[in-house]
């Protein structure tokens, strides 16, 4: 990569190529749900409440990672559950290990002790990124999914801050 990649609060700015990123890398491999968004618009809907990040340059946004706690319930104000992308031109370049490295550091800035995502078992590459990241396999959801006739994994994985 050519240009020094920062992580950032999301601006304005931004949301155009992360409606791109959103509308090219869901897939059945990768999520139950299709995501296709229409506007910046509905997109914005849909991510409202979300605190997102995302991995720049002086040109483009590369990728992002969003996080809210998992319930509006007191008890869970010590976890984040989060969802990352990058755009597929930008993928195997560390934007995704980056946005994880500030993901962490953010987390235990901000008190969080566990920051914890679900990953279809159709997503080989992800699940190995995650634990060379440093995630532990928390949960297995056996056959959570029947996704083009066929059964479908799901596993929780988790890091803990502390």
């Amino acid at each position: 990569m050519e240009n020094k990649i920062i992580i950032r609060p999301i601006e304005e700015k931004d949301f155009p190529t992360l409606l791109e990123i959103e509308n090219t890398i869901w897939t059945n491999e990768n999520s139950p749900v299709l995501h296709y968004y229409h506007s910046v618009d509905e997109y914005k809907e849909k991510i409202a409440g979300r605190i997102i990040f995302v991995a720049a340059d002086d040109k483009r946004v590369h990728g992002f990672v969003d996080v809210h706690h998992p319930t509006p319930l007191l008890a869970h104000k010590k976890q984040w559950m989060f969802g990352i992308g990058v755009h597929p031109d930008s993928q195997s370049l560390g934007v995704g290990r980056q946005l994880l490295d500030y993901l962490k550091e953010t987390a235990t800035n901000e008190g969080i002790h566990k920051i914890s995502l679900r990953v279809m078992g159709t997503n080989t590459k992800a699940i190995q990124f995650y634990r060379k990241n440093g995630f532990s396999q928390e949960a297995l959801f056996k056959d959570e999914f029947f996704i083009n006739g066929a059964f479908c994994d799901d596993y929780q994985f988790a890091y803990f801050t502390d």
